[in-house]
């Protein structure tokens, strides 16, 4: 919380016959980052590649092309494989490599004489009102083609000339002459129409139909039969395959490690990044696995470590909003905390009303719960939903929604204490937002937020720097917080008495005021140099920048307000003016509820970017990727579980 994981940068030795124990007990662990080892000497060298690599490699594309083959068939029991001896013997040992091979190639000879079957069976049901024999209407001379009938289009036909016409009821015959084919051609795409060709065949329509029909229910049939067998196969085999195409993974990825590692013909070298908190189990776990042959040593290096962000699971949520703007750098302060705590708060204060509160809340829900249990037909307009699937993924989406769900919850309560309902007011006391002393209120409210935010952004500002040992700019933090509050507690005495203006004399706190700004902008100028005076409108204007807060709020609560009137002035009107003031209640509520959910999460998002992160945040880390994989399918073979709850004893 607040401060990324402390990491430290290691070198671990050990005999070369320790190579494959080690790289099995780190993948598991999954806590070290591999980097390519920084020592040089004429001594060591990178690894080769193991003549494993090839075997390996066909065996993982042969088992993993199986796997595709077969049909998912979820399983809880999950597979140990003790070496790789034992993971090679398994996977040359599975016997249905043929048989699945034969079946999925019968399968794609029966699907594509389907959709060939289907397609003819489709042209047919289109001209099912001719009567007259199908071999009339191809031949060496004619080409046929089915065309849906539209208004127009066969006054259009006509035009060509050297066409014949028949006409069903929902379809066109157009049997064109092979001379007309190019005209006919032109037409179809300057009217962009569907053109389906007639199938050649002799007899009658139902006829036909008939036998194609027959001849698709056989080739189903037969589709079915080798359905149910790789199904039959799958509930034997699946889980195994899955298994042995995992962990056929992680020896590809140990392989692909190996080329950050160095040694000698008898010792290997590793180096990588490790929390600071787990390097002592990590030694624990590999001096077990390897009977105590091991030496680890701690690098000392200027490199910033990668980032391992360390936040509870209720905050986690906001780390995606971080992560889209920049992770920060392992040294740095995670604000992950801060933006958790602040953004649902501004972003339900600029909302301030019960209905669209709740509205928002319930789609939050909605949306969480889609993404989680997708419908398999959704009624969602596709053009929709490809929109917004362009602009991010359902991940995202869900994050968005559940971020939403505290800050919905806060606009409701404070919708509350402003009696605001879609706009309209229930007859309680309330705090009156549309009013001078509400107004008033609110501003210098969102100005003291703003003071607080400017504050703290400067106060990690100088934390961080000094702790790096930044002196000079850790002293330019603290000018630029007694610059701002000087200029904050002149602006409030201003406020209070306006008619006393900027005279040092005329109250204790102005003569405290001057004072504090003078002596800041003196430690600005001797920390960051004179150019940094022209900072000064930037401080005043991030405080100011917080007003927003109020602006949003106001803006949406006054359109609600003007809906809402439009709306009540046609109810002493005729019922035609009521149902036109009802639609406009409607479409501008839906207008202001779109407005309530982007403005405030942009506007939120961004006083905290700016207005906040400006003063301390540096972002562009490096994030952490542990040597790892997930294993859905296996079992893992090391486990810090154990040493965890011997250190508790």
């Amino acid at each position: 919380m607040l401060i990324p994981r402390k990491m430290k940068k290691v070198r671990i030795y050990s005999v070369k016959q320790n190579e494959e124990a080690i790289l099995s007990a780190l993948h598991d662990l999954g806590i070290f980052q591999v980097e390519p080892v920084s020592l040089s000497s004429d001594l060591i060298s990178s690894l080769p590649q193991t003549e494993s690599y090839a075997k390996l490699s066909e065996l993982s594309r042969k088992v993993r092309d199986l796997e595709m083959s077969l049909y998912p068939n979820e399983t809880d029991e999950k597979r140990l494989f003790k070496d790789v001896k034992e993971l090679v013997s398994a996977a040359e040992n599975i016997d249905i490599y043929e048989r699945v091979k034969s079946l999925k190639e019968k399968e794609g000879v029966l699907l594509s004489s389907l959709k060939f079957l289907n397609e003819r069976v489709s042209a047919l049901d289109m001209i099912s009102f001719y009567d007259g024999d199908l071999s009339y209407l191809n031949g060496e001379n004619i080409s046929s083609f089915i065309i849906k009938k539209e208004e127009g289009i066969a006054e259009k036909l006509r035009t060509l000339g050297e066409t014949i016409l028949l006409q069903g009821q929902s379809y066109v015959i157009a049997a064109v002459q092979k001379n007309a084919l190019s005209k006919f051609g032109e037409l179809a795409k300057d009217e962009k129409l569907e053109v389906v060709p007639v199938p050649i065949y002799s007899g009658k329509v139902k006829e036909n139909l008939a036998a194609e029909e027959l001849e698709r229910n056989g080739k189903l049939k037969e589709l079915n039969q080798v359905k149910e067998e790789l199904e039959e196969i799958s509930r034997d085999y699946f889980a195994n395959v899955a298994a042995i195409r995992e962990q056929l993974d992680i020896e590809m990825k140990k392989i692909d490690v190996t080329s950050k590692l160095s040694g000698t013909n008898s010792a290997i070298i590793l180096e990588g990044w490790v929390p600071a908190e787990e390097y002592g189990m990590m030694n624990e776990a590999l001096s077990n696995v390897t009977g105590g042959q091991i030496v680890s040593e701690e690098v000392e290096t200027d490199e910033i470590p990668p980032t391992s962000l360390k936040n509870y699971r209720g905050t986690k949520l906001f780390e995606f909003f971080i992560r889209f703007y920049s992770l920060p750098q392992s040294v740095d302060i995670d604000p992950t905390l801060i933006f958790a705590l602040v953004f649902p708060i501004f972003f339900g204060f600029m909302i301030g009303d019960v209905g669209y509160g709740v509205t928002i809340l319930l789609i939050s829900i909605w949306l969480i719960r889609r993404v989680n249990h997708p419908p398999k037909k959704s009624r969602i307009p596709k053009f929709l939903s490809r929109f917004v699937m362009t602009m991010m993924k359902p991940r995202s989406l869900r994050v968005l929604a559940k971020a939403m769900l505290p800050g919905a919850i806060i606009a409701i309560a404070l919708g509350i204490l402003f009696d605001d309902y879609f706009g309209f007011s229930l007859p309680y006391p309330h705090f009156a937002l549309i009013s001078s002393f509400g107004i008033k209120k609110l501003l210098l409210l969102s100005g003291y937020v703003g003071v607080a935010m400017v504050s703290l952004g400067l106060l990690f500002g100088f934390v961080i720097n000094y702790v790096h040992g930044h002196r000079k700019e850790a002293i330019g933090k603290v000018g630029w917080l007694m610059v701002a509050y000087g200029i904050v507690i002149l602006g409030l005495e201003v406020i209070r008495n306006s008619t006393s203006g900027l005279n040092p004399v005329i109250t204790k706190i102005d003569f405290l005021a001057y004072p504090l700004l003078f002596a800041g902008l003196g430690v600005v100028v001797y920390a960051e140099k004179a150019q940094a005076l022209i900072e000064v409108t930037t401080i005043i204007s991030h405080i100011l920048s917080y007003t927003r807060l109020v602006g949003i709020l106001l803006s949406s609560a006054i359109l609600a307000l003007v809906f809402d009137d439009i709306f009540l002035s046609t109810l002493h009107h005729s019922i035609l003016f009521l149902i036109f003031g009802f639609v406009i209640l409607i479409i501008g509520q839906m207008l202001n509820l779109v407005i309530a959910i982007f403005e405030p999460g942009i506007q939120g998002a961004r006083l905290i970017y700016v207005e906040f992160f400006s003063k301390f945040y540096k972002g562009n880390g490096r994030e952490f990727r542990p040597f790892s994989s997930p294993r859905n399918y296996t079992i893992r073979q090391f486990s810090l579980e154990p040493l965890v709850q011997k250190g508790k004893k």
